[in-house]
């Protein structure tokens, strides 16, 4: 190129670093649209077969399915075998309506073989020496479902030492209780040898850490070790570029009504009383605190999801019938202040365990005959409410200290979901012009208790069961 023609192309350029540097900044963007919060789990081999669960889940609306479904020790049960994908049969049918009805699944990889484990029991964690072998079937499966499952889970609750439970339980049982990071590193050491395979066999695909149990912010009984380490031990592994999302899960037990579980705040009058995570804000919002904690000591950022959740009889509790009215009414106030918390501090998927009912100690959104319970009705009402939301933030109506609320940011309205922080009825007064419509938990339409007509204004009840008030911004 001459030097006349250099000039020219360098003239040429000036011009537009010139023109782009005086146009004026843009404005900033609205927040990208997130997935919508909202998912359940069914149990193994259910979606697929049962016409009413099909059914119910369709007029529930949810957008993210969970299943635990893919067991590695029945695919290949020796070393020798080759891959039995026809034992995934029911998996795939799951899958293939879980995609029909709009929802987005998201897999647990569990079931470990006897031959590839430390324990006997395939609820344990993989031996070192059978890393290659495990991320070989890694790969082989998530090949084999690339365009249908983009999030893989491994395991489910792996903090969990599987000396601890029966042999061959649900549990990822990757927990080593003589360990200062209950197992935690070993953990992430197959992170690391997994990731690869994941990534080669599909790009665009996420990898998800086991939802940790996190039982408890502190243990200090020194037979039971130190599970809360076991996240920390990931991270100490190195093992941070090789997952993608943090999942944890949340089960407080059903005490009475009128209380508000999530929390876990003393109460004089609960017979089981749960205090572990009261102190950090409760069961949603203080493991939030704790993992993030955790991750800010190692300059680590991650999503997180809440994967597993229901409110659940206590098992040493006689008083506590898993079919009583009360636990099922506790259970609506219960998911939809769950749901509202962790979405408005970035948990990014809350599930209910289960769908069908009648569940794991009553938490079923739907009884025996499939037919709903009340936190059925409360969360088809709520993502019904709900959807299409861009944004979430908190909004107190200048009442921090009597009642809470999040204000759900729609294309031309918002809704403020608002409820009372005791069983005392609470008043917010407001525009009568600005509000399009009040509703209960259960979808049932509210009247204003009085709409003055001299200022036009209304004044609205708050009370402990959350209301729905959409409105003008």
């Amino acid at each position: 190129m001459q030097w006349s023609q250099r000039l020219l192309l360098l003239l040429i350029m000036a011009l537009l670093v010139t023109a782009c540097a005086s146009q004026p900044a843009a404005e900033p963007d609205e927040p990208i649209r997130t997935p919508p919060v909202f998912g359940v789990e069914t149990s193994r081999n259910v979606l697929g077969r049962s016409e009413i669960v099909q059914t119910r889940a369709a007029e529930l609306g949810v957008t993210w399915l969970r299943l635990n479904s893919v067991r590695w020790d029945e695919v290949q049960p020796t070393p020798e075998s080759d891959y039995d994908w026809s034992v995934l049969s029911g998996f795939e049918a799951d899958l293939a309506m879980a995609r029909e009805l709009g929802m987005e699944p998201t897999v647990i990889i569990r079931g470990s073989p006897h031959w590839a484990t430390v324990f006997p029991s395939n609820c344990a964690a993989v031996k070192e020496e059978s890393f290659p072998a495990f991320a070989a079937f890694i790969e082989a499966l998530v090949t084999r479902y690339r365009d249908q499952v983009q999030y893989w889970e491994f395991g489910n609750e792996p903090d969990a030492d599987p000396r601890l439970v029966a042999i061959d339980q649900v549990y990822g049982c990757w927990g080593n209780i003589d360990d200062p990071y209950y197992g935690g590193e070993h953990y992430g050491r197959m992170l690391q040898a997994v990731a690869p395979a994941v990534r080669r066999a599909n790009p665009e695909a996420q990898i998800v850490i086991g939802g940790l149990m996190l039982d408890r912010p502190e243990t200090t009984d020194p037979t039971k070790g130190k599970p809360e380490r076991f996240f920390e031990g990931i991270l100490r592994s190195g093992a941070a570029d090789s997952f993608d999302i943090v999942a944890f899960h949340s089960y407080p037990f059903f005490a009475r009504l009128g209380y508000d579980h999530d929390l876990g705040l003393f109460d004089p009058e609960i017979i089981v009383f749960d205090d572990r995570w009261g102190p950090l804000g409760g069961f949603s919002l203080g493991k939030v605190k704790f993992l993030r904690e955790v991750m800010d000591r190692y300059g680590v950022e991650k999503p997180l999801w809440l994967n597993e959740a229901g409110l659940v009889c206590h098992s040493r509790d006689d008083k506590c019938d898993p079919e009583l009215p009360e636990h099922f009414q506790a259970q609506a106030d219960h998911i939809v202040r769950l749901v509202a918390r962790a979405a408005a501090h970035d948990v990014r998927m809350v599930t209910w365990y289960t769908l069908n009912g009648p569940g794991w100690r009553g938490a079923g959104l739907l009884d025996r005959s499939q037919e709903p319970r009340p936190a059925f009705v409360a969360y088809r009402h709520m993502i019904a409410t709900l959807q299409g939301y861009r944004r979430i933030e908190p909004v107190d109506y200048g009442q921090p200290d009597t009642i809470e609320g999040y204000r759900f940011h729609k294309d031309e309205t918002v809704v403020d979901l608002l409820w009372s922080r005791s069983t005392m009825n609470q008043t917010v007064t407001l525009p009568a012009d600005q509000v399009i419509s009040v509703t209960a938990l259960d979808g049932t339409e509210l009247l204003p208790s009085r709409v003055a007509t001299s200022d036009g204004t209304i004044e609205l009840p708050i009370g402990f069961d959350p209301i729905y008030l959409e409105r003008l911004p």
